[in-house]
């Protein structure tokens, strides 16, 4: 409300009309109100005519802002008492601690100050006592403002006017009070903002006045006339941090050029649009103050990171927070904006934050270093960071074999030595790692120069040999289009898997006879001749094979007469014998065998053989 609103009627209480405007009369007319008050009658009828009708607000408030004007060049009384400068010459900084606030105790200690000093008799403290009780308590308000106007202490006009729930009460008895020293009390401590108009107003702090009307009148237009009558930038700050209208607070801001308050109000707000605003503000550069901002811990750490990104990357405050600054987020930020490679890398080095020497690390490239701090550094994070960075390939290996899994994955994506590659595959106990390692040889296949160590054939065949994991052999042997290989992977690797799924893919007879022919493993061995559809090479490992288990299983795949009857009759292994007799056609052969074979087992299945051929 205005300064003046408490001269409305209370729509809360049904009170006479005419004694209401009686009483009106009398506060105008009363002497200790107008001698007090800063506004004269013109400025009265200024500011009614602002809150009635909008159209007029920028000409009237036009001509009292220069009336104010002329009485600030005649009186100091009328500039905010809410601060002071330093009072050192060489530092014209605003002292915020010692803007007004005055606490309950301070008000305390006062109060029990004056009333050791009080000269009243005790005639006098009786009767205020009373009218007191009846300003406080009497059910008709007319006697409870008679009351109030009887009252002689200051103090007990002080109590009345804090917070008292009857406007008429509190804003009288604010108006009684002469006492400096109460007004400022109840201009920084009173409940409702109309009672600390009327103390800001008697201690001419006219500016206070718009601020409260700023803050708190119901009116938007009354809150924003106020703001254009307000120059004082720190009292525009207590605007900007305790208005309730957020549009007035942001009136308010746009007044405000000085970075120092624009900082003290950093401090004090969470409006993210007012903060925002400040920070994005073209003029809100001055490094001294940024740099306090960025060090001063009472600010959020979103406003001191931002601070620090307006910084200059060669200002102390930039390395000083990127080194001992405890809160991670703002110390990254720092580190972000630094650019001198030593101090990056005193941080990479020396830092006890892992996260700061991993921001380091993005920011260094110095090959000396990274290799350094990829072989030792105790995080692996930042082990990791610096691979992408080093160009030196036996760093590269070495890191490979890291303790840690992950850093080796990660060494392997920039490793592009083909046989180093395979012995990654081939010796790291992690499945994981070892495929990563295969498929990254896998991509250069196109860069993997054909010789006679480097076919690319010839690497996947080493790898299906030498590795025991079975996913691991049948991603290389999947991969394998020549057939050589593959052989040599049937017949050399200890693993069966690998082997069999080696054998499955060759497709030459030539290469399967081989395997049926001398393969060490049975498992390859029968699956070879089970592949094999000429019959010349099945009758030459029947004949002819190392192992008897293939001879066997290509014998009953053969119908040449001559030599199932030659191996029945006369080859030394009774399996040999067995498996001819089970394709004999011949019954004189079969008769014979079933009388003079040494093998009972063989005569029997002779037997059997000639009995089905005999019927």
């Amino acid at each position: 409300m205005g300064l003046f609103g408490f001269l409305k009627k209370d729509k809360g209480e049904k009170s006479n009309k005419k004694s209401n405007k009686d009483l009106d009369e009398n506060l105008d007319n009363n002497s200790n109100f107008s001698e007090s008050s800063s506004f004269n009658e013109s400025k009265q009828d200024d500011l009614k005519s602002d809150v009635k009708d909008d159209k007029s607000n920028d000409s009237n408030l036009s001509n009292d802002k220069d009336r104010n004007n002329d009485k600030d060049k005649k009186s100091k009384k009328s500039r905010s008492r809410l601060f002071r400068r330093s009072k050192s010459s060489d530092d014209s900084s605003i002292d915020f601690d010692s803007i007004d606030n005055i606490t309950e105790e301070d008000m305390r200690i006062a109060k029990e100050k004056r009333l050791k000093n009080d000269n009243r008799s005790k005639e006098e403290r009786f009767k205020d006592e009373s009218f007191r009780q009846l300003a406080l308590n009497h059910s008709n308000r007319n006697n409870r403002l008679a009351a109030v106007m009887e009252i002689k202490s200051q103090d007990v006009l002080e109590d009345l006017s804090l917070d008292n729930k009857d406007r008429f009460v509190r804003t009288i008895a604010a108006s009684r009070i002469s006492d400096p020293n109460i007004l400022k009390e109840i201009a920084y401590n009173a409940k409702y903002s109309d009672v600390r108009q009327i103390a800001f107003d008697q201690l001419g702090m006219v500016e206070n006045v718009f601020a409260e009307i700023a803050k708190f009148d119901k009116k938007g237009k009354n809150r924003f006339a106020a703001v254009r009558e307000i120059n004082d930038e720190l009292i525009l700050m207590d605007v900007v941090i305790n208005a309730k209208d957020k549009k007035v607070k942001m009136r308010a801001l746009e007044k405000i050029t000085n970075d120092e308050i624009l900082a003290e109000i950093l401090k004090n707000t969470n409006d993210k649009k007012i903060i925002n605003t400040i920070i994005e503000k073209e003029s809100f550069n001055d490094q001294d103050i940024l740099s306090k901002i960025a060090l001063d811990e009472n600010y959020d750490k979103f406003i001191r990171s931002e601070s620090i990104k307006k910084l200059n990357p060669y200002n102390q405050a930039v390395k000083d927070l990127a080194i001992n600054e405890e809160n991670e987020h703002v110390r990254v930020v720092a580190i972000e904006r630094l650019e001198k490679e030593d101090d990056l890398i005193d941080i990479a080095l020396n830092s006890q934050y892992s996260s700061s020497r991993l921001q380091a690390v993005k920011k260094i490239d110095n090959q000396e270093i990274l290799c350094q701090i990829a072989l030792n550094d105790s995080d692996k994070f930042v082990r990791m960071e610096t691979l992408s960075k080093i160009n030196d390939e036996k760093t590269l290996v070495t890191i490979s074999t890291d303790e840690d899994n992950f850093v080796r994955s990660e060494a392997i994506k920039y490793i592009n030595s083909p046989i180093d590659l395979v012995n990654i595959v081939t010796e790291d106990s992690d499945l994981i790692v070892s495929k990563n390692a295969l498929n990254k040889l896998l991509s250069l296949s196109d860069e993997i120069i054909i010789g006679a160590d480097t076919n690319l054939d010839k690497l996947l065949g080493n790898i299906a040999v030498k590795s025991d994991n079975d996913e691991i052999g049948q991603l290389a042997i999947r991969n394998i289009n020549d057939e050589n290989v593959l052989n040599k992977i049937a017949n050399e690797s200890s693993n069966l898997n690998s082997a069999l799924s080696a054998m499955n893919n060759i497709k030459s007879e030539d290469l399967l006879k081989d395997l049926a022919f001398s393969n060490e493993k049975s498992e390859i061995r029968v699956k070879s001749v089970e592949k094999i559809k000429n019959i010349d090479l099945l009758e030459d490992i029947a004949i002819n094979a190392n192992y008897n288990d293939a001879r066997a299983d290509a014998i009953l795949k053969i119908n040449n007469q001559d030599i199932l009857t030659n191996l029945a009759l006369n080859d030394n292994d009774s399996k040999i014998r067995e498996a001819a007799c089970m394709n004999i056609n011949g019954l004189n052969t079969l008769k014979e065998i079933s009388i003079n074979d040494s093998d009972e087992y063989v005569r029997s299945i002779a037997k059997k053989r000639y009995d089905l051929l005999s019927k």
